[in-house]
């Protein structure tokens, strides 16, 4: 038989012939030893080609046990007849044909064979004679237990598998098993690119989807920056090792869905009604052709990503223009808009698309990177079309002020005036009542509260129930203008009714949005247990909606490492944040600079002056390549610019630039802006040797977050406080050192402040003055409960078991 090879080991388990392993090969441990444990008798390993089927049996049996046989053959895909395929079994057995040639007799023999054998048929052909299935199916069916098949296919063979399966007979691996996991890409990458940077790392894995030989053939080209086309190698591969199996007309079909984002067995019979599109993707995925499900229950599906990008030079022009305007509206009446309104811009039909756009709610802009995807297609639509109907006005200029982009959201919300007045009363009102809510919210972000609440109040009074999303932009935005004036109450409330409006609307994408703004207030409230309870839930239903590059999950990982940092756990702070950071990748709006500035408080923290400021860099780039307006984010990087300078002790640099516009620039990303600016301001007038005014800033300062109820800056505020009489008296007193003009040393307050959290150190110092729980908590407005929690995370870092001990401890180390 023309390809087939074969090879046995001999009975004493000596390895037999087995195909070589590759280059650079990484080796699949628990795959491989599952493989060597199994004991069924049908190992199938089921996948397209280039997914290791061949090196997984290989590598599983480089090493059989001793007394075990290991037969393996190499069919090619090609297996002519039954009686051909027996001759080479019996040859390779050492079997005269007349021993063994005949089927009937080679059963036999198996059935009598004591000797444990494992027989590999790899690259097992798709399509074969009721003949072979008969006799495969004879051949699992006999008594004895000593034989085991092995087989590697592109496509299930037609034997009785669930009657293998329900006997606990069957060990199947598919695709997504067989495919390569991100730990073992990260590992082949070490070994055959580690100088490839991580932005293409992470294009080649999403394009890739675990595909073995298409990773190997990119990075065998050399290609340290695969971001192109589909390169040579894997056209060539493809060609050879997929299309030259299917007929024309199924090649045809797949060049065409190597184009559609999504496509189901419906589409296809609509699309190539007269070539049997229905029946011909049938075809096409029983051979597998790289089509898979786009969800794990449903039916649409759409062909890898790396292999359509190499099939899709292969359609005329004509064709695909037919194909993709037949498409977009087949996927819009399914109300796959997303894929609609592709599908209409790729045809170079600007109208078709903003139609499309006309039927997306509002909170679509919410989920996955929708929002990254609206302001790319406003990028292709011109300008008379986005500005053709309210919806679209309304749409765009939300997303815009979204991303922070407020000039140009000013000037798309002002063509609303376009169509104002309407001649019908409901409809007036409630386009103005929409128009205000956006208002509302470009006022509180320019600084202008009192109107931006004027504005949000009137748009709540005429905004009807069908407008929820609007509902919610002036709750959200009421309260964080509420929690910039300090009254965290009203703050609450309001993000309670948003909160519940979201839930009762059944989006979940608003509810973490929400719940965002919540944390942060309770963060300022400093109820920290409270907020890890929030943060936890919230992350763990996001995170089992498994979405690559999640903007939202992104925002509740940037606030976990926020949290981390309040507690002193760096390391655990930037393994959030990274993780953070490639979820917010795709956009560049005024959350992602968190990221980045974040990043720069644990670099700063650790002493890494110059990484954090390449973070600072970093986080006004991305800023910038948005087109960011400045008030978005100019004050929370000045605010970390700060705190790096005074790590740093650079106090006459942190007081003149502490001076600057920016640091009283209004931030309703930031409401606690402006007080942290001042605490830092006290600690530089402190280490540069002006302790009265030092005093005299960090009074007001605590009196004004207690007003606020900004309880964790206050904590701050008056633990710096309590260690001023301390510095402030002379040289003879502890810590005077640190307070020479222009610098102080380690020895200084703010540096002593940096193993324990401020609000750790002021529970240790009233510790050390003999305070009860009860008398701490009721001095630092607390529950004693917290106490108890704030005084085992200092025993911890100190290194004490009690209470008595930690006080000693902090004397000798100068904290108290």
């Amino acid at each position: 038989m023309q390809g087939l090879g074969a090879s046995i080991s001999p009975a004493d388990g000596q390895r037999a012939s087995l195909p070589a392993l590759p280059s650079a090969y990484v080796p699949r441990c628990e795959l491989q030893a599952r493989l060597r444990r199994s004991r069924q008798r049908l190992c199938l390993l089921c996948a397209p080609a280039g997914y290791g089927k061949s090196v997984l049996l290989g590598a599983s049996l480089a090493a059989p046990a001793s007394g075990e046989q290991v037969l393996w053959l190499s069919l090619g895909g090609h297996v002519e007849s039954l009686h051909e395929l027996c001759s080479h079994i019996c040859r390779e057995l050492g079997l005269s044909p007349a021993q063994g040639a005949a089927p009937i007799t080679l059963l036999r023999y198996f059935a009598a064979h004591p000797t444990p054998t494992r027989l590999v048929l790899d690259d097992l052909p798709g399509e074969m004679s009721i003949e072979l299935n008969n006799w495969f199916d004879h051949l699992l069916a006999l008594p004895s237990g000593h034989l085991q098949l092995l087989v590697s296919s592109r496509q299930r063979p037609n034997w009785n598998l669930p009657r293998l399966m329900l006997r606990n007979e069957l060990l199947e691996l598919d695709a997504s098993q067989l495919a390569m996991t991100r730990a073992e890409f990260d590992r082949l990458l070490e070994v055959s690119a580690s100088s490839m940077p991580a932005t293409a790392r992470e294009q080649l894995w999403q394009r890739a989807e675990g595909w073995w030989a298409g990773i190997r053939l990119l990075l065998g080209e050399g290609a340290d920056h695969p971001t192109g086309k589909g390169p040579g190698l894997i056209r060539d591969y493809l060609d050879h090792e997929l299309l030259a199996r299917l007929g024309e007309a199924e090649r045809n079909i797949l060049y065409g869905l190597a184009h559609l984002p999504r496509f189901s067995i419906e589409l296809c019979a609509q699309l190539w009604e007269e070539h049997g599109g229905r029946q011909a993707l049938r075809r096409l995925m029983q051979c597998q052709a790289f089509i898979f499900p786009l969800e794990a229950r449903g039916s649409w599906l759409r062909v890898l990503p790396l292999v359509a990008e190499a099939l899709q030079e292969r359609v005329d022009a004509v064709e695909l223009s037919r194909l993709r305007l037949h498409s977009c509206r087949i996927l819009s009446i399914a109300g796959h808009l997303n894929e609609a309104i592709e599908q209409a811009l790729q045809a170079e039909q600007p109208e078709v698309a903003a139609n499309y756009m006309q039927k997306l709610l509002p909170s679509w802009q919410l989920a996955e990177h929708n929002l990254h995807r609206l302001l790319e297609w406003r990028q292709q639509l011109p300008g008379h079309l986005l500005e053709s109907t309210p919806r679209l006005v309304y749409l765009c200029s939300l997303a815009l002020y979204g991303s922070g982009r407020l000039e140009e959201a000013d000037r798309c919300l002002e063509s609303m005036e376009r169509f104002l007045p309407c001649a019908d009363p409901l409809l007036d009102r409630r386009l103005r009542a929409n128009w205000q809510a956006l208002r509302g919210l470009s006022l509180a972000t320019r600084g202008q509260p009192e109107e931006a609440r004027l504005a949000c109040h009137e748009a709540l009074d005429h905004l009807p129930g069908g407008d929820w999303i609007s509902i919610v932009v002036c709750y959200s935005t009421l309260a964080r203008l509420a929690m910039a004036a300090g009254r965290l109450g009203d703050a609450r409330t309001l993000l309670d009714d948003a909160v519940e409006l979201a839930r009762r609307e059944g989006c979940l994408d608003s509810e973490v949005l929400i719940n965002t703004d919540r944390l942060r207030l309770l963060i300022l409230l400093d109820e920290v247990p409270i907020a890890e309870g929030l943060l936890a839930e919230t992350l763990e239903w996001r995170t089992a909606a498994n979405i690559p590059c999640d903007p939202l999950l992104a925002r509740l990982l940037f606030l976990q490492g926020e949290l981390h940092l309040h507690q002193g756990r760096v390391e655990e702070a930037e393994k959030s944040l990274r993780a953070g950071l490639s979820h917010a990748r795709q956009g560049s709006a005024p959350y992602s600079q968190f990221g980045h500035l974040l990043l720069a408080e644990a670099a700063s923290r650790s002493g890494h002056h110059e990484q954090a400021l390449l973070h600072l860099h970093e986080a006004e780039r991305r800023m910038h390549c948005g087109r960011v307006d400045s008030e978005c984010y100019s004050g929370s990087v000045l605010l970390q610019s700060l705190r790096v300078l005074a790590r740093r002790h650079q106090w006459r640099t942190v007081l003149r630039r502490a001076a600057s516009p920016e640091a009283h620039r209004p931030a309703l990303l930031q409401p606690s802006l402006a007080q942290e600016i001042e605490l830092i301001v006290a600690q530089a007038e402190l280490g540069s040797g002006q302790p009265q005014q030092a005093r005299l800033r960090l009074l007001a300062l605590a009196q004004d977050c207690a007003r606020r109820r900004y309880r964790l800056l206050e904590s701050h505020a008056r633990a710096l406080l309590v260690q001023l009489p301390e510095v402030a008296e002379g040289s003879s007193a502890p810590g005077a050192a640190a307070v020479g003009p222009g610098d102080v040393d380690e020895a200084s307050i703010s540096a002593c402040l940096e193993d324990l959290t401020p609000r750790e150190s002021s529970v240790l110092t009233l510790l050390a003055r003999g305070m009860s729980n009860q008398e701490i908590a009721d001095s630092l407005f607390l529950s004693v409960n917290t106490v108890k929690y704030h005084a085992k995370n200092i025993n911890a870092k100190l290194g004490s078991t009690r209470r008595t001990q930690a006080i000693v401890f902090a004397k000798a180390m100068g904290l108290i």
